[in-house]
């Protein structure tokens, strides 16, 4: 499948339609569209370049170069989602990412691909791809419920302690409702995502004229990988972090995100 330099800009015409509805109703976000849409070209067309080269050369030290700066833009990614200190919570966000990743990355790619072809660029650096993004999307959210939850409830902290409650066990509360905000809506996604726009691999698959069992097939395991690596992601970012939650005389920091209070 190829796609000419004419074909490209028509499609890019599409964008007419939305704009001049949205100018007709007067909506006022539309130098907000505009802004993203031009911000989307920009940080696609560099993402582009940059793989253009990466696929060109198919290096595996290359591909794992490529793989771990978008490790560190994940990871960067989820702490500014989050609205979290940078530098406090580069570490708990980074070890999460890269340990799930890592291993849920290599667990799929040796038992889908198989050895002989997993670190061909083609595989490697799509999979490691898919997996930061949808563990840069779980973490932040998770980390948001985390420390709003000690905002609103840090006195059920203190309740817990003085029954007797260890540090870990106060803390646990805290992580369990993270990950239920988090897990719960994963799941209930996952089941909508076949009739919905989220099955991009799927559809990937089927236009570059892959069989249609093999694409789902790669559809449903690659869903199951991201829930996998995010559930792992956020269980060692929020243990991490909650070491950094507490000062040495067992008092809680407040380093929740600069937003309005939300029910966890």
């Amino acid at each position: 499948m190829e796609i000419s330099i004419l074909g490209f800009c028509l499609g890019l015409l599409l964008l007419i339609v939305p704009l001049y509805i949205l100018q007709v109703y007067k909506v006022k976000f539309l130098y907000k569209i505009l802004r993203g849409f031009i911000k989307m070209l920009v940080t696609l067309g560099l993402t582009g370049v940059c793989l253009y080269f990466v696929f060109k050369w198919d290096n595996i030290w290359v591909n794992i170069a490529w793989i771990l700066l978008m490790m560190l833009a994940g990871t960067l990614l989820t702490t500014m989602k989050a609205k979290l200190n940078v530098v406090r919570h580069l570490l708990p966000i980074g070890l999460g990412v890269f340990s799930s990743v890592l291993v849920v990355g290599l667990y799929f790619l040796l038992t889908m691909i198989g050895t002989e072809h997993s670190f061909d660029t083609r595989y490697l650096v799509p999979v490691f791809g898919l997996l930061i993004g949808g563990v840069v999307a779980t973490n932040s959210q998770a980390l948001r419920t985390y420390y709003m939850g000690m905002k609103n409830h840090g006195k059920l902290y203190y309740y817990l302690i003085g029954n007797g409650a260890t540090r870990h066990e106060a803390l646990r509360f805290f992580e369990k409702r993270a990950l239920e905000k988090v897990s719960i809506p994963c799941i209930s996604k996952m089941a909508l995502m076949m009739v919905g726009y989220m099955p991009l691999v799927m559809w990937s698959m089927l236009v570059a004229g892959c069989d249609v069992l093999l694409a789902v097939a790669f559809q449903i395991v690659i869903l199951i990988a991201v829930f996998c690596a995010s559930v792992i992601s956020m269980v060692v970012t929020l243990r991490v972090a909650s070491k950094l939650s507490i000062d040495k005389y067992g008092k809680l920091k407040m380093n929740h995100p600069k937003q309005e209070s939300v029910e966890v």
